[in-house]
């Protein structure tokens, strides 16, 4: 019994979808369904409008909790500023600058 204790606590806890034999998008798509999930269930276990009159309804819940993530998000990089530092941008630089301005579109 301790032999296949000691085999688990070796398997890593992240592993590639490659492993499973599956192309990469499906860990976007595992983790874009998860945290659709994760939202739906938080909803779901809120009080309704009509309990007692210390309970949050459901609205209230999503303004705070919305909030709370707003306040943890970084700043969004200032692209011009960025774009002025470099003089010709490489390959790479340009690569980095537009996954900038999308990252600056999902904050």
């Amino acid at each position: 019994m301790e032999t296949y204790m000691l085999a688990i606590d070796e398997i890593p806890l992240f592993t590639s979808p490659g492993v499973f034999g599956l192309h990469s998008n499906a860990e976007i798509s595992y983790f874009s369904n998860s945290a659709k999930m994760l939202w739906f269930n938080t909803l779901k276990m809120q009080t309704s409008d009509g309990g007692s009159s210390g309970a949050v309804n459901k609205e209230e819940y999503v303004e705070r909790v919305a909030q709370e993530i707003y306040d943890k998000l970084p700043e969004t990089f200032d692209i011009y500023n960025i774009k002025k530092t470099i003089d010709t941008p490489s390959p790479t630089q340009i690569v980095l600058l537009q996954e900038l301005e999308r990252f600056n579109l999902l904050l």
